[in-house]
């Protein structure tokens, strides 16, 4: 009751009173500020003080700020700016979580992964440096860049000491394996760097450099591959016993994995979700084989990756086919353990002798050997996946209807990209099972949607505004799959206790098949204010349609009703649908009003398109921003319909942000009266607190800096974990800088 009080009262004034997908960049970084051995050597130390302090009890986060500030902080701001990063704004937030006793053992594992990352970055943007280099720069120069790398492998050589980690043999848990030596790996490979500056047979020497910049690079990306599963194993080895330890290693995992995520994330973006979801949750969800095989299909996808390279430039390019396939070979490391477990020694010994005969290949410059090695690898590499348990979708119900709307739907899509768009063509494809799909959602919503997507079909066939008319339909019937997918899953969801599962599963597979039509409209990158507010640019890619995949999945596992927590599971997974494709239809509205103002001034009958464009994908979303701000949605309707001189992009974005904090003020009043009496409906409505503030949050944190988003990234993450536990002084000091930061950010808003 007293967290419901302190809520109540705190929601009872008006909030502007009351009150961390990463991208991490494998890239190949080439210029970094100016640098010294000292200076690198300096940051090494204070990095090793704070290793020390950091095991002190009490952890002094006082003495932990001093030893960070300096040439450490200077050296985390370089590879933050060179690689688009805020790694200071997370050291900085978790010191202020230790300084104020917030669970400091965990904050003190940020603090030491996220150094960890910046020393792995410095060591990857310098040994790149020296390879695109090679050609300009003097032997001297080049040496002095060795110099350094080696200076920030010093800090985190223990980590690439350290014994590999493997999956049981009943692939419940995590083992220790054999060492495989990669400090040593990384340090003969330097003395060959070395041995190559010199340039006594620049060709060769090259080429060399190109094939020990893989060596390096993957023998430490394995080093941190290693470090999440040492941090599983502890997690799984731990929970039932320790819980408090078993929390510090999750967090550990999560940071360790931030540092390798591009690698899995760039061939398998579902499993990377799956990983980040596990790594970042309950101790009680992490499983061990699911983490091992989704690490395994994102690292094939490299070693495929690696060869494609490899044949694109045997034959043409000889030192850039040995670099591929140096790096074949070193992405296909990391994966033998496991392949041996699940395949047998004797699949993993051909592996490694067609992975031998791709490099020789190679450096003989041998087209034929080079595909007769790379099948090879390719079908043990798919022998492989076949044994993983990945994390996929699977469908045992007739969804008949509406595969085939969405076939008629993706039919329409082809018409209309057309040179002439053929009207009569598309109201062919239109009449059937999609038509009457949108009937249906006409009938249980009260809508016109069959109206509207005729009436663009006659214009198209009069020729009146063609261009107008397609995107009408285009946008209106993605409303109609959005309510489709809406109204099953919801359906799912009430109807959980009296329905069999068979009876679940089809409402699901029919959402899913739904989902199908508009995963495009969830795969696009976000779209931000600029710095000046002005208009609107990319931003990053919030990988909606993964996280929306992955809550399909896992909503299905649970109509099994197999487990006590099935029915939250659904719930969770219904809201991971919900807001994401919500977030998704929200970032349409910015794409095109950054059209809009982009081309009022040069091209009208481009930017009223997107107008129209904007117009109909608010449509989608307008009930939930007008919820809570009426006033505000019926501003964004104004502009999205009216002169576009008009159209205001910092306008936009602030009654979008006013809206959703509405949302977010209504479900923490549910938090405040379901804690310690309800709590999945605590946990529940903390999930959608944190999935609505992801909407907001790059803008939040252009608005107050990203330090704040590090701070409420922390407390969401706090929030939820408080649910789990019944913890209500961690819930308090959660709710409290949630609602402060909330605060500040909405006065802020225009």
């Amino acid at each position: 009751m007293f967290l419901l009080k302190w809520l109540v009262n705190s929601l009872s004034k008006p909030l502007t009173m009351s009150l961390f997908f990463i991208a991490f960049s494998m890239g190949n970084a080439s210029t970094f500020a100016a640098s010294d051995i000292q200076t690198i050597q300096t940051a090494v130390t204070a990095f090793q003080t704070i290793g020390t302090l950091r095991r002190e009890t009490p952890i002094n986060g006082d003495a932990i700020a001093n030893a960070y500030a300096g040439v450490l902080q200077s050296l985390v701001v370089e590879i933050d700016e060179e690689n688009s990063l805020q790694l200071d704004s997370d050291i900085l937030a978790a010191i202020e979580e230790i300084k104020s006793g917030n669970e400091p053992s965990l904050a003190a594992q940020v603090v030491d992964k996220t150094l960890q990352r910046v020393f792995y970055q410095s060591f990857f943007n310098r040994i790149t440096a020296i390879r695109d280099q090679f050609d300009s720069a003097t032997s001297a120069t080049l040496i002095q860049i060795l110099d350094e790398t080696e200076a920030a492998f010093q800090a985190i050589s223990g980590t690439a000491a350290r014994s590999n980690e493997v999956l049981s043999a009943d692939r419940k848990f995590i083992e220790e394996g054999s060492n495989p030596g990669l400090d040593v790996q990384i340090n003969e490979s330097f003395a060959r760097i070395r041995t190559a500056l010199n340039k006594s047979n620049p060709t060769e020497d090259f080429a060399t450099i190109a094939v020990e910049r893989y060596v390096t690079r993957m023998a430490l990306a394995r080093a941190y591959y290693i470090g999440v599963l040492r941090e599983v194993r502890g997690v799984i080895g731990n929970r039932s016993s320790d819980l408090i330890t078993a929390r510090i290693q999750l967090k550990e995992g999560e940071v360790f994995y931030r540092i390798i995520e591009s690698l899995v994330a760039r061939d398998n973006p579902t499993g990377n979700a799956l990983i980040k979801a596990q790594l970042a949750g309950n101790v009680s969800d992490v499983v061990a084989d699911e983490i091992v095989s989704e690490l395994s299909k994102g690292l094939i996808g490299r070693v495929k990756g690696e060869m494609n390279g490899q044949a694109e430039n045997i034959g043409v390019n000889r030192v850039q086919a040995m670099a591929e396939a140096s790096g074949a070979v070193a992405f296909a490391k990391i994966l033998l353990p496991d392949l041996e477990l699940r395949l047998g020694a004797d699949t993993r010994a051909n592996l490694e002798t067609a992975l031998s005969n791709l490099q020789s290949a190679s450096s003989e410059n041998s087209v034929p050997k080079s595909e007769e090695a790379r099948n090879a690898i390719s079908v043990i590499l798919d022998s492989y996946e076949a044994e993983l348990n990945l994390v996929k979708y699977g469908a045992t119900t007739s969804t008949a209807l509406i595969d085939n709307a969405v076939s008629s739907f993706k039919t329409i899509g082809e018409l209309r990209g057309q040179a002439t768009v053929d009207g009569q063509a598309i109201a062919a494809a239109y009449a059937g099972d999609l038509q009457q799909l949108t009937q249906l959602a006409d009938q249980v919503y009260g809508l016109s949607i069959d109206a509207d997507v005729t009436a663009a079909i006659e214009s198209i066939k009069s020729g009146n505004e063609v261009a107008f008319a397609a995107q009408i339909i285009d946008k209106s019937l993605q409303r109609v799959f959005a309510l489709v997918v809406y109204n099953r899953i919801t359906l799912v969801n009430d109807s959980f206790d009296s329905l069999s599962t068979s009876e679940l599963e089809l409402e699901w597979d029919r959402a899913n098949a739904a989902y199908s039509a508009i995963t495009g409209t969830a795969s696009r990158e976000n779209k931000v204010l600029t710095e000046d507010r002005q208009t609107l640019q990319s931003g990053t890619n919030p990988d909606l349609d993964d996280q929306i995949t992955l809550a399909f999945v896992q909503g299905r596992q649970a109509l099994s009703k197999a487990n006590t927590d099935d029915r939250l599971n659904l719930a969770i997974a219904r809201e991971n649908i919900i807001i994401p494709l919500v977030r998704s239809y929200l970032i349409g509205v910015l794409r095109e009003v950054e059209g809009i103002i982009d081309d009022r001034d040069a091209d009208v009958t481009e930017a009223r398109e997107k107008q129209i464009e904007g117009e109909f994908f608010y449509r989608i979303v307008e009930g939930l921003i007008a919820q809570d701000n009426p006033a505000g949605s019926n501003r964004i309707k104004t502009q999205l319909t009216g002169d576009m001189a008009n159209v205001v992009a910092n306008e936009i974005v602030s009654e979008i942000s006013k809206g959703i904090i509405g949302q977010i003020n209504r479900n923490v009043s549910v938090i405040g009266a379901a804690f310690g009496v309800d709590r999945n409906q605590a946990l529940l409505a903390s999930e959608r607190v944190s999935l609505y503030i992801n909407i907001f949050l790059p803008d939040l944190e252009l608005r107050l800096g990203s330090l704040e988003r590090v701070k409420m990234q922390n407390a969401l993450q706090d929030l939820r974990e408080a649910g789990e536990t019944d913890d209500v002084s961690k819930a308090l000091t959660a709710g409290s800088t949630i609602l402060e930061i909330i605060s500040a950010y909405e006065r802020e808003l225009i």
